[in-house]
């Protein structure tokens, strides 16, 4: 009968570990669901470090537009400056002219280093993607670890399930005794 006892004790915990079992599943659905939403904010972190580089760069091809807007004007004052150069009476407005166009070469300039500007932003645009690649990467590298360690937390509720099955064996064999003691008690 104290083994009877004893049998039924260890049938309670069985059922204790499998309701443990199933919180442990209800836990690790969770922090899978965490996992998502972090990995959904760093998405949201990333576009918007790009919309805000699609900001600069739209910035920059206005300054580009201005620029060549100028020196379509510099063009125009060149050819005022030829005229001028025509006509002697207007040596002074040459003068102007002559140094409207010395600014208008440094406005080319300014367009030149602009346009190189634009391609060093299409080379960070590259580099930002490669470095969204290796983000990637990594973060597949910390979902592999995570991966490895649920597998092995498998296998231990696995065992667990084993104990838990041999308990319920022991339990039912507890139960034969029981009956062949009643049995023996009855043919006494």
């Amino acid at each position: 009968l104290k083994l009877s006892l004893m049998l039924t004790e260890l049938l309670k915990l069985s059922l204790i570990d499998t309701e443990l079992d199933k919180l442990s599943l209800i836990l690790t659905e969770l922090l899978r669901l965490s996992l998502m939403l972090t990995e959904l904010l760093k998405l949201s972190l990333m576009l918007t470090e790009l919309l805000r580089l699609s900001l600069i760069l739209t910035e920059l091809l206005r300054l580009s537009l201005m620029l060549t807007e100028l020196l379509k004007l510099s063009l125009m004052l060149t050819e005022l400056l030829k005229l001028s150069l025509i006509d002697t009476e207007l040596d002074k407005l040459s003068l102007i002219l002559t140094e409207l166009l010395r600014l208008s070469l440094i406005l080319t300039e300014l367009l030149k280093l602009s346009l190189m500007l634009t391609e060093l932003l299409k080379l960070s645009l590259i580099l930002t993607e490669l470095l969204k690649l290796s983000l990637i990467l990594t973060e597949l590298d910390k979902l592999s670890l995570m991966l490895t360690e649920l597998l092995k937390l498998s296998l231990m509720l696995t065992e667990l399930l084993k104990l838990s099955l041999i308990d319920t064996e022991l339990l039912k064999l507890s139960l034969i005794d029981t009956e062949l003691l009643k049995l023996s008690l009855m043919l006494t």
